[in-house]
Parts: C-alpha cells; structure tokens; sequence
C-alpha cells in the first residue's frame, strides 16, 4: 500500500518505520526543511513541502496514494 504523510515530525516518522517494516510504501512530506532528512528513515521517499498547499499535494502524486495521514501537531492542517 502506497502511504503519504504529511508531517516528518517524531509521530510522522514512528507512523513511517512501523509501515515500512511492514512492507508498504511511505512518503514523507514537510515544510520544515530540517525535518527533512532521508537519513532517518531509510526507504521513505521525501518531499520538502507545505501539505496545505494543492500544488505540492499535486506534484507528490497524491492521486497515486491508497492513504494520507495528517500528522503535523496543527489543527488546521
């Protein structure tokens, strides 16, 4: 299952590793760029990135994704 998360924060990044370990695909999505660091999570795609914005949801592929998890600490996103 192809997996997208918006936030690469510490709950964004836990979600990532159990979903990689179970064999699904996880893209990451920050705005933050020192939140962006593919070092962390080995086998994750990246994207720098404000969630909110369409044009960047549209330029990952969204369409392509079965799951999206919000997991940035803000309400509004």
């Amino acid at each position: 299952m192809k997996v997208a998360i918006a936030g690469a924060g510490a709950v964004g990044r836990s979600i990532a590793r159990e979903l990689l370990q179970n064999g699904h695909d996880v893209l990451l999505i920050d705005k933050e760029p020192n939140k962006v660091v593919p070092d962390r999570i080995p086998g994750a795609d990246w994207r720098l990135g404000d969630a909110c914005e369409v044009a960047n949801l549209e330029d990952a592929g969204l369409e392509d994704f079965e799951v999206v998890i919000s997991a940035t600490g803000d309400d509004k996103v």
